[in-house]
């Protein structure tokens, strides 16, 4: 029903947010609401089944209104869809009409397909044991954000927090963390569901960046996961550099897809 069986990506998505949310089939869309999250701009979504053209635009507004919500509750408006692997992808016009605009690039490996590759002999890896773990998680990943201190912006963290929670607590997956020196420097969650591992949210802290962590971290948390799963996801935005290092792990490509999010002025939540 909630399926893109040629892009893991968008499948691995839509089958964490039936964990946490709401997914439904309406119209010609996927609905994804997270009713206790309406600051989530990527949990509150329509899943189209290609990319709009600028045409669509009015009509698509008027649909994420009827289906997901209008301000002030739902204060922004997020679409999503597949890409071909080699589809030259133009949403200029989008992003004249304030819309943010984002490719991602979908990895794909077996966990005997990771190469051995050099890692930091300084990083312990281990998952996160303690509200500490989970505070400096949260700092940090407010760190990459443009304005932290917006109530939004600390609203979708608190949220992110409970809900990454409660899949652990229901044995889901773990989020791990890398430490040097006790301090944590790097962290990401990793879920299974349907047989699939999605990996999320990797992240290094701005001052260890360049040292190996990320790759580190990476490696390690797929070598002790590896009996869970013969299929690993990996999700990043194509302007970012780290898709180059998970390629270098022996990740492989598998699809892409895009999005669109019009978010309220005075956030940077997503």
């Amino acid at each position: 029903m909630h399926d893109f069986p040629d892009n893991l990506g968008l499948t691995t998505d839509l089958l964490l947010h039936m964990e946490t949310g709401v997914v439904e089939s309406r119209d010609d869309y996927i609905v994804v609401r997270t009713p206790d999250a309406p600051d989530y701009f990527f949990g509150n979504v329509l899943v189209l089944q290609q990319r709009p053209a600028q045409s669509d635009l009015k009509r698509l507004e008027r649909d994420f209104a009827r289906l997901i919500g209008t301000p002030p509750r739902i204060a922004h408006r997020t679409f999503t869809w597949p890409e071909a692997a080699d589809s030259v992808i133009d949403l200029d016009a989008f992003v004249e009409r304030g819309y943010g605009a984002t490719v991602y690039r979908v990895l794909t490996a077996h966990p005997d397909e990771i190469s051995a590759v050099a890692t930091n002999p300084l990083v312990e890896v281990r998952p996160f044991s303690t509200q500490q773990d989970w505070d400096t998680w949260s700092q940090m990943q407010l760190a990459d954000m443009s304005n932290p201190q917006d109530p939004t912006s600390q609203r979708y963290m608190a949220y992110q927090q409970t809900a990454h929670r409660q899949l652990i607590d229901r044995g889901l997956g773990n989020w791990w963390g890398a430490f040097i020196g006790g301090e944590q420097v790097g962290s990401l969650g990793l879920f299974f569901l349907d047989g699939i591992g999605r990996f999320q949210s990797v992240v290094t802290a701005q001052t260890h960046r360049n040292q190996k962590v990320c790759r580190t971290l990476v490696s390690e948390v797929i070598k002790l996961n590896a009996r869970r799963s013969d299929r690993l996801v990996m999700v990043a935005d194509e302007t970012y550099h780290a898709g180059a290092i998970y390629e270098a792990l022996g990740f492989r490509r598998q699809g892409r897809f895009a999005s669109l999010c019009y978010e309220p002025r005075t956030s940077a939540a997503s």
